[in-house]
């Protein structure tokens, strides 16, 4: 079983979410280096990986790292308001994953939006 990383959001109070480590490293570059560096230099005293990001905010881009472990289907779950936050989380995290279903949500979108469905 993979150790469960705790990553501590910004909100008031802060949330703790779990993730499991091998999910972060393999999804996202940012969280592999940052796992990498000794314990000391990226947690706090209790072992937790304080964000800059709310509960809201960090949960659907969570999600979809975790898409092939997850319940159910992410990317049909997600919300529209999500995506550009999962978007903006994709480039801050450095997690081409997240990014490519970012964007191929949007031009999905997109395309329905003028009918492009509908036409092909």
């Amino acid at each position: 079983m993979d150790d469960l990383i705790t990553l501590r959001t910004s909100d008031d109070p802060p949330v703790e979410l779990k993730a499991a480590r091998s999910v972060l490293v393999a999804g996202s570059k940012v969280f592999s280096d940052m796992l990498s560096l000794p314990q000391s230099t990226t947690t706090t005293q209790d072992g937790a990986i304080d964000v800059a990001e709310t509960q809201s905010e960090l949960s659907p881009f969570l999600r979809l790292l975790n898409l092939s472990h997850d319940e159910g289907d992410p990317l049909e779950e997600l919300q529209v308001d999500d995506w550009p936050v999962v978007a903006k989380l994709a480039d801050k995290y450095d997690s081409a994953a997240a990014r490519g279903h970012a964007l191929g949500t949007y031009w999905y979108a997109r395309a329905a939006c003028k009918g492009w469905d509908e036409q092909h």
